[in-house]
């Protein structure tokens, strides 16, 4: 079955108008290629207007309607019947669409071969004899069978005779047929199913090779890899946002509530002397002996009775955060006492100095009593504890600069918690 390009179309993006990919002058079966030569995807459409209702949109016939063809990619419709009249329109949203309309069609004419001895009988214009008899190929003109050939086994080669002459040119040969593309295939397998026959010059691509039709051998041959243009370069990619950097360290617990309310004065001593016991009965006096010369045993001594204890004094009022907070001046390095509970104490030492945290043993503070400290000169203030004292810090246990403040709070018998502006290194 001959197959011929009915027409190619690269129009212009759609306005409004559709463009005439071609006309059929033959009953045929059709399909359409569009290939996008673009760099962005674009949309086709393509539809056939037929011969009996010209004009009249309710009558198209939409072979396929907003395709949406990827870059550097082509795509080719289903085959489609068309009679001689019937047109095809095409359009795209962009000017880079490439389309195609490729037809197969049956051809007119006969041809019928025999193989016998005898001329045939009631041949017609085209029949081929092959003469059994003496191989002669024959081909029926209308008025007998020419010879035009002989299929007769070859002879054995005579010797070559003389050079002749050199002949003057003779004119240009026809244009040789060339491969028609008539579409691509993922596999030869499925190329072999749609298309089980062929036509010489006609082709398909299974990617990334070419299959053409051998009508010699009635079989698709791998005529190799079939490489197109480069195509343009594509658009470029969005930009991407780096990944968000790691939250920073947490800054240190600002300073608790306010200090540690006094404690309550001590309730009064009792002044009150218990009872004394009661005195034994005097035994009866005995006659008086000669003197005694060994001293009689001391009586024994009453009970002794303590008073019961005094009740607790009220305790002292609670502090308030409007109350003042007793601030202590060292100018040195200075040990803490239980007095310093609640206190600031402010450091005014021009070169370095520390205050030391003692131990329990030397100063019983409460748990959860804290003491603030501030470096209110130029000497670094060092917290220090004090032996058998453990100190929780970070990342030092120094103040950081003038003005800088921290807290320690006892959380344990012997362990306290720095915490502030403290130093790095």
């Amino acid at each position: 079955m001959p197959v011929k390009r009915l027409g190619v179309a690269s129009p212009a993006a759609y306005t409004n108008a559709f463009t005439l990919l071609a006309t059929a002058d033959v009953a045929c079966v059709a399909s359409v290629i569009v290939a996008n030569k673009g760099a962005v995807e674009l949309n086709a459409t393509v539809y056939v207007e037929p011969v009996e209702s010209p004009g009249n949109p309710s009558n198209y016939v939409y072979i396929v309607n907003s395709l949406v063809v990827g870059v550097g990619q082509s795509f080719e419709t289903f085959r489609f019947a068309m009679t001689v009249g019937d047109k095809i329109y095409v359009a795209a949203n962009t000017a880079n669409a490439s389309f195609s309309a490729t037809a197969a069609y049956e051809s007119s004419g006969r041809s019928n071969i025999v193989y016998q001895s005898t001329q045939p009988g009631f041949p017609q214009v085209g029949d081929i004899w092959v003469n059994s008899s003496n191989n002669a190929v024959g081909l029926y003109t209308g008025s007998g069978f020419n010879t035009v050939a002989t299929i007769a086994p070859t002879g054995p080669t005579g010797p070559q005779g003389p050079i002749g002459p050199l002949g003057v040119t003779g004119p240009t040969g026809p244009q040789g047929s060339g491969v028609s593309i008539l579409g691509s295939y993922a596999t030869l397998q499925l190329l072999q199913a749609d298309n089980p026959t062929g036509t010489a010059g006609q082709g398909y691509i299974v990617s990334p090779n070419l299959y053409i039709w051998d009508a010699q051998n009635s079989a698709w041959i791998n005529a190799g890899p079939f490489v197109g243009p480069i195509g343009p370069t594509g658009a470029t990619g969005p930009g991407v946002t780096g990944p968000t950097g790691a939250t920073g360290v947490t800054g240190p617990t600002g300073p608790s509530g306010g200090p540690t309310g006094p404690t309550g004065a001590t309730g009064a001593a009792s002044t009150v002397t218990g009872p004394t016991g009661p005195q034994g009965n005097a035994g009866a006096t005995g006659p008086t002996g000669a003197a005694s010369t060994v001293t009689g045993p001391t009586g024994a001594t009453g009970p002794s009775v303590t008073g019961p204890t005094g009740s607790t004094g009220p305790t002292g009022a609670q502090g308030t955060w409007d109350t003042a907070q007793t601030i202590s001046v060292q100018a040195d390095t200075y040990t803490l006492v239980l007095g310093d509970a609640g206190k600031l104490i402010r450091c005014t030492k021009a070169t370095s100095m520390s205050i030391i945290i003692p131990a329990n043993a030397a100063a019983a503070y409460s748990i959860g009593q804290r003491v603030d400290i501030m470096q209110y000169g130029a000497g670094q203030v060092t917290v220090s504890p004090d032996t058998g004292v453990t100190l929780r810090s970070t990342p030092t246990n120094k103040l950081r600069a003038t003005y800088s403040s921290a807290s320690i709070i006892k959380i344990a018998t012997n362990e306290w918690v720095l915490a502030g502006d403290l130093a790095l290194t």
